[in-house]
């Protein structure tokens, strides 16, 4: 699918991205990771400026949270301009000093082409989640047609009263700017995908999915891609939300690996209900992004079962190294238990001790406080941390009774391990549990669900599994010498 966009705006977003540009070589990383800044490509902002409606009036009003350099308002106003013959006023609301010197250039370019009568500018040097006020600028909050962003990113005390219960401020400036939207405007944010699921986001989801309707979201595959120029490593989608309480049947949904196959992007219209569900009272946002995906959430719908159908929970390592460290040990002897991180744990198998090279203490003592240990017994460990680009999100591994002679172990706090309540987990149990969570299908639904690199326990437990019946048929198969992934296939059927 081709983006007429971007052939129209670059050479317009040039002088702007050349801006961008400058002030990143004169920037160090630390004074940018103080300020969340993650700088927009022309090819993303014109794509961005190209998800929106055309304007349904002659003169438009775009509003630019965190403007930075300006590239994402000004390519906005670009095409309204260009395409629709709009009169703009934008505002770009930018505070750090560096970034707002850059970004009065890049607006004066953009008025002298124009003229006054085509572009007005208006620049709002102050930080935009400063609520105490009627007005943005010359402009009264909820007067605005467009909001397009790239927000700042960067965790935010619960003490800030600028942050509500936002766990990040890129998701406080997207409720706030949609409190700036008249009614049936737009909003468009590239942001990380991490408030699509997990707890702390729930909230926020709640309430801005009552009061916002998802049209489209681009789905970049590659961490690496969307914002290359700064070295970051997110999971990073753009959405497109319109401030309305009407329905629509679908969500489109598209995807590329980065930007610079923008052009060649998949996309196709998913049901409403299977993006948000509206039963799900944790509004997890699920994006397949292919169409084999939907068929794994219809797998996946057709399982009642979790954990805790079968009698299981799953408990964090209690082992936080920093903490426990007059404990930990790197040679055995008579007092010392066997201490298990991330890295012992691959892909269906527990590998300790690890060859030489690897420098983290192997050993805790069996002295230690009990809240620190853990009885040998049979789990299923997995880790809590996958790598950026890791093959597969989910790494899990059985741990066999007794397999490291021991009467305790220590489990460090980055990895998960699922156990019985009451009793204990079979091997060929932990065998097959282990198996599915390895697989392809577990690997897919979990990408569908889930944007972070994190596994936890809250989504562990919340995780669908297939009947007992299922596990029987795949732990047959792995005690006749299939493969994890091979023993899943035979049972389940190719993804």
């Amino acid at each position: 699918m081709k983006s007429a966009a971007s052939a129209d705006l670059a050479p317009a977003l040039a002088s702007t991205a050349a801006l961008a540009d400058a002030y990143r070589e004169e920037t160090g990383d630390e004074h940018k990771k103080a300020w969340g800044q993650f700088f927009t490509s022309p090819a993303i902002a014109s794509f961005m400026a190209s998800l929106l409606r055309a304007p349904a009036r002659r003169e438009v009003r775009v509003l630019d949270a965190g403007a930075g350099t300006g590239v994402l308002g000004l390519a906005a106003a670009e095409t309204f301009i260009a395409r629709h013959g709009a009169r703009v006023h934008l505002v770009a609301v930018e505070k750090e000093p560096g970034a707002l010197a850059a970004l009065r250039e890049a607006a004066a370019s953009a008025r002298a082409r124009h003229g006054a009568a085509s572009l007005h500018v208006e620049i709002v040097a102050e930080d935009f989640l400063d609520l105490d006020r009627p007005r943005l600028g010359a402009a009264p909050l909820a007067s605005f047609d467009y909001v397009i962003a790239n927000p700042p990113y960067f965790k935010m005390s619960p003490t800030d009263d600028r942050g509500g219960d936002a766990p990040n401020v890129y998701a406080r400036f997207m409720e706030v700017a949609a409190h700036m939207l008249r009614d049936d405007g737009d909003l468009c944010f590239i942001i990380p995908r991490s408030f699509a699921a997990g707890h702390y986001f729930r909230p926020f989801r709640r309430r801005f999915h009552s009061a916002m309707r998802l049209d489209h979201v681009h789905v970049f595959e590659s961490r690496r891609d969307a914002f290359r120029s700064d070295g970051v490593l997110q999971e990073n989608i753009i959405v497109l939300y319109r401030r309305t309480r009407s329905t629509e049947a679908t969500v489109r949904i598209s995807c590329s690996t980065g930007e610079r196959d923008l052009d060649e992007r998949f996309v196709h219209d998913v049901a409403r209900a299977r993006v948000l569900s509206p039963t799900d009272a944790t509004a997890v946002l699920h994006l397949p992004t292919r169409l084999w995906d939907l068929r794994v959430m219809d797998l996946f719908a057709s399982w009642p079962d979790t954990l805790a159908t079968y009698g299981l929970d799953v408990s964090t390592g209690p082992v936080v190294p920093f903490r426990a460290e007059a404990f930990l040990r790197t040679a055995k002897s008579k007092t010392t238990a066997p201490m298990l991180w991330l890295q012992h744990v691959l892909p269906g198998r527990v590998e300790w001790p690890l060859a030489r090279g690897f420098r983290k203490p192997e050993y805790i003592e069996r002295d230690a406080p009990r809240k620190l240990l853990v009885k040998n017994r049979t789990y299923v460990l997995l880790r809590r941390f996958s790598a950026k680009e890791a093959a597969r999100r989910l790494v899990a591994a059985p741990y066999l009774r007794d397999s490291i002679p021991a009467p305790v172990l220590g489990l460090e706090n980055h990895l998960n391990f699922i156990h019985r309540q009451r009793g204990e987990l079979e091997a060929r149990e932990a065998s097959a549990f282990s198996a599915l969570l390895n697989s392809p299908h577990f690997d897919a639904y979990f990408r569908i669900s889930n944007g972070n690199t994190q596994v936890s326990a809250t989504e562990l437990r919340a995780l669908p599994l297939p009947p007992s019946s299922v596990l029987e048929m795949i732990a047959a198969r792995l005690a006749h010498g299939a493969t994890e992934d091979a023993a899943v296939v035979e049972v389940l059927g190719e993804v």
